[in-house]
């Protein structure tokens, strides 16, 4: 359920924000030695696989935050009651 919940906030995006135009900018300044080292085909299977990568934590971490968060309300409702 949390994973639709961030796929359907990613979906309506309708530009990049700027957590990830910043994260875009450090992987291409990560992976820099590497493209001019490696092949342009290899260089970009690689920076492909960095970005599924950054991708699959950047949503690791919105569950966790997300699960967080929930704890944090269902805590602050029991301290109400």
């Amino acid at each position: 359920m949390i994973r639709e919940l961030y796929n359907c906030l990613i979906q309506g995006m309708d530009a990049p924000n700027a957590g990830s135009r910043r994260m875009k900018e450090e992987i291409l300044h990560l992976l820099k030695e590497e493209e001019r080292r490696l092949p342009r085909q290899e260089y970009e299977s690689y920076r492909d696989k960095a970005f599924l990568v950054a991708s699959a934590a950047e949503e690791h971490g919105f569950e966790l935050g997300f699960c967080y968060a929930v704890r944090l309300l269902a805590e602050c409702a029991r301290e109400q009651v």
